[in-house]
């Protein structure tokens, strides 16, 4: 199966995967960042890396949960929670993004919602027609 063919069917789980790729990618660019020497001159480009990955985190976590629990394809969903956990697990700065878990109901509900309301607006006119049309 193609991955575009997946992501038609899991549009949330191609969210997730996509913003736990991107917090993967922020946390590692923290952490080499900070690690070497000649990084000084940077100033606070490095601390911009975990601050996105701390805004992106939780909410990706929620998106991966939707996810897993009711759409179709769940390979997706799968995948951005556990690069989500191997970030937290290898990257020993991002332990910092555990606390956005504590708003998950919140952010679920909001995930849960925001679905509700795509799928609302996308019965309500048809693609590739005009609303003279109907």
């Amino acid at each position: 199966m193609h991955l575009r063919h997946m992501a038609k069917g899991a549009p949330i789980g191609a969210a997730s995967l996509t913003a736990l790729a991107i917090v993967a990618v922020c946390a590692l660019a923290f952490r080499l960042l900070l690690s070497s020497p000649g990084t000084a001159f940077l100033g606070q480009w490095p601390v911009s890396f975990i601050i996105v990955a701390y805004f992106l985190f939780s909410p990706a976590v929620a998106y991966g949960l939707y996810s897993l629990l009711f759409e179709r394809h769940k390979t997706l969903g799968v995948a951005g929670l556990a690069i989500g956990l191997l970030t937290v697990l290898v990257v020993r700065e991002s332990v910092i993004l555990l606390d956005g878990l504590l708003l998950l109901p919140f952010w679920f509900l909001a995930t849960m919602g925001l679905v509700k309301f795509l799928r609302w607006r996308g019965g309500r006119i048809p693609a590739n027609t005009s609303e003279q049309n109907l």
